[in-house]
């Protein structure tokens, strides 16, 4: 299947029209359909969106996914649709790391359109494929409930009988309980910069999982002052919290990639760590 296939049924676009809606550029103002699920967004930016309403509670911050309608749907699958390389170099670590075998659960922690768990099941062979439990969390979205939609269709299609979904929703102030089980891998693309508190969400993440589970996050490290609270859906108490959140993952995990030196060059690199304990 094509990366637009489902992102065109879902909106009623065309394949040129999906790939418009999803490239980014500045200064622009997509005419972003409606769907079942939300409303169509037109003639804003991201940052007009941001600016129509009040951001100031928690609440009124995550309300920024509800209101951009599908904006996040159709820039995360156009992103993604050229990363499945990088999606699947993460797969192929996760089993030569023995994270990734029939009975896992594997769990995907503010995943949007899930563009990672996608690009798994769509490689799967329904002949020789294992029993997985995938768990997606995120905030109320369009984005996630677009995911809701297309991974069962992915399940349908491919007659992937022994893969079992579970979708939970989290609020701004919940974290997800990844049930039923214990997580033998967690991916974290994207994220960190936009939880209230990452701390908070790492120590709920690493009580999940089974000693030597992996865990691969990347941290997005802006360079602003922490005295500009007006940052957007960037949170200033997630930027606060990253130097100690990871102070706490060094010391409860162990980095197996990139290599020290190489993490510290690059703040914003994907680090794959491995559980060396439980909390």
């Amino acid at each position: 299947m094509e990366w637009y296939n489902d992102l065109c049924e879902y909106y009623n676009v065309s394949p040129e029209e999906a790939l418009e809606l999803g490239t980014r550029a500045p200064g622009r103002k997509p005419s972003l359909p409606s769907s079942p699920t939300t409303h169509a967004v037109s003639n804003m930016t991201m940052e007009d969106i941001w600016g129509s309403s009040e951001r100031k509670t928690l609440d009124e911050v995550f309300n920024f996914y509800k209101d951009q309608g599908a904006w996040s749907a159709f820039r995360q699958c156009v992103r993604h649709k050229d990363l499945k390389t990088l999606h699947m170099s993460i797969f192929q670590n996760l089993i030569s790391l023995g994270a990734l075998f029939n009975g896992a659960h594997i769990g995907e922690y503010g995943c949007g359109v899930a563009p990672f768990l996608t690009s798994l099941l769509e490689d799967l062979d329904p002949t020789n494929a294992p029993a997985l439990t995938l768990t997606l969390a995120d905030v109320e979205s369009e984005h996630f409930t677009f995911a809701q939609y297309r991974l069962p269709k992915i399940l349908e299609r491919k007659a992937l009988k022994n893969i079992k979904l579970n979708f939970e929703t989290i609020t701004p102030t919940s974290l997800p309980s990844f049930s039923p089980g214990k997580l033998n891998a967690l991916l974290c693309f994207e994220v960190l910069e936009h939880v209230p508190s990452p701390i908070a969400a790492l120590k709920n993440v690493h009580s999940h999982m089974v000693p030597n589970a992996i865990y691969v996050e990347n941290f997005i490290k802006h360079d602003v002052s922490d005295d500009d609270e007006n940052d957007g859906p960037d949170l200033l108490s997630a930027r606060k919290e990253r130097p100690l959140y990871y102070e706490i993952l060094d010391k409860e995990f162990e980095l197996l990639h990139p290599s020290r030196q190489e993490s510290a060059m690059n703040p914003n690199c994907t680090r794959v760590w491995r559980n060396k304990r439980m909390l």
